[in-house]
């Protein structure tokens, strides 16, 4: 398993390192790709990041190799991403793909854009989706088909497992949980 992880400067750091933790944990290969142009990432809280990669055209033909997608939220990461064309391409591809879709925070504002939460279950960090266009969950992630969705740093650990579930299975997930301690 592979997955994509897109990212910016002003990315939320828990979000985004716990997420990429557990699912490496897991086995599952993470790349953080930065969308700036610059493998240098700086968090919204003065945490620096290198990224495994730099956004180019031609991971567009790579998109065959992920078997999903990863928005960590943050600002200005989320709205970043949100305005980003590239970024709303590649989410509609992999929805299309029936790909595993997934944001936290305020980075379903992204989701929001590409027109992947209409009509679905989904959640976010409070005031950062039209909860009218979905049907919003005050819960900490939400699974509709295909699409994840997840509230903030409080459930990060939460959202990463979830998504360890879905690439990997309950077991495995079930194992690391138990092996971090997670009572959630």
């Amino acid at each position: 398993m592979k997955v994509l992880m897109m990212i910016s400067n002003g990315f939320e750091e828990v979000e985004a390192l716990t997420t990429v933790d557990l699912l490496r944990r897991g086995g599952v290969e993470v790349n953080m790709c930065s969308m700036t142009g610059e493998l240098l990432l700086h968090g919204s809280h003065g945490i620096d990041i290198m990224a495994n990669s730099i956004w180019s055209e031609a991971m567009v033909k790579d998109y065959d190799e992920y078997d999903g997608v990863i928005l960590p939220g943050g600002l200005p990461n989320s709205h970043t991403l949100r305005d980003d064309e590239r970024v709303i391409a590649a989410l509609k591809k992999f929805a299309s793909d029936s790909k595993i879709v997934a944001a936290i925070c305020a980075a379903p504002c992204a989701l929001e854009r590409a027109g992947l939460l209409v009509g679905k279950e989904a959640t976010s960090y409070p005031g950062c989706i039209d909860e009218t266009k979905c049907n919003y969950q005050e819960i900490p992630t939400v699974v509709c088909d295909n699409i994840v969705t997840s509230r903030g740093v409080g459930t990060a650990i939460d959202f990463a497992l979830t998504l360890l579930r879905l690439f990997k299975g309950p077991e495995v997930a079930g194992d690391l949980a138990d092996g971090i301690l997670y009572e959630g």
